[in-house]
């Protein structure tokens, strides 16, 4: 079925207004917005702490009825994570070199990194352009058509750069993700 954005949302529409209880669903939605909203104003803390422990339970509750079909979306994501991983297409790897290319602008110019830190992220992401340039002379040399997916997966060498600098990547992001969360909790403990 190929529905247009403005027939799915007024499918929504109309089906949110089918019965009570849907009616119902929105108005508890509309009941938390507006705590959210208050909340903002007033800055009280068990209101972060009881939609937190109600959204908790939401997602428990979710996991527990539904635990099936919850371990099967997890091991497709994960199935999708290896596809890409493995499988990546030559846009998903520009991709990559922009987000390495971000990062690194970022690191050189922001004053608050510690040497450490700045070392560490030229380490990481240096090797990613490398891994590119050498990618590129591969498919130059080689001949490799870019936008042939099977060409590049025959050769080992092109294939090669792509995983390494996937694999290479997805440290560096998890090293950032884990010093955020980090100075995140650091902060929280200390105040």
């Amino acid at each position: 079925m190929q529905l247009h954005f403005f027939d799915k949302l007024k499918l929504i529409f109309k089906d949110s207004f089918s019965s009570v209880l849907h009616v119902e669903i929105i108005i508890i939605f509309i009941l938390l917005f507006l705590f959210l909203l208050f909340n903002l104003k007033y800055k009280r803390k068990t209101v972060s702490l009881f939609l937190i422990s109600l959204l908790s339970y939401f997602l428990l509750s979710f996991i527990i009825v539904f635990h099936q079909e919850f371990f099967l979306a997890v091991r497709e994501i994960a199935k999708k994570i290896v596809e890409y991983f493995y499988f990546s297409p030559v846009p998903i790897y520009f991709l990559t070199i922009l987000i390495a290319s971000f990062c690194l602008i970022k690191t050189m110019l922001t004053k608050g990194y510690t040497k450490r830190h700045k070392i560490i992220s030229y380490f990481l992401l240096m090797p990613i352009f490398y891994l590119f340039t050498l990618f590129i002379i591969e498919c130059d040399q080689a001949k490799i058509k870019m936008n042939e997916i099977t060409s590049i997966y025959q050769n080992e060498l092109a294939l090669s750069c792509i995983q390494i600098s996937q694999a290479i990547l997805f440290v560096y992001l998890g090293s950032c993700f884990a010093r955020f969360l980090y100075h995140y909790a650091k902060d929280k403990i200390v105040k």
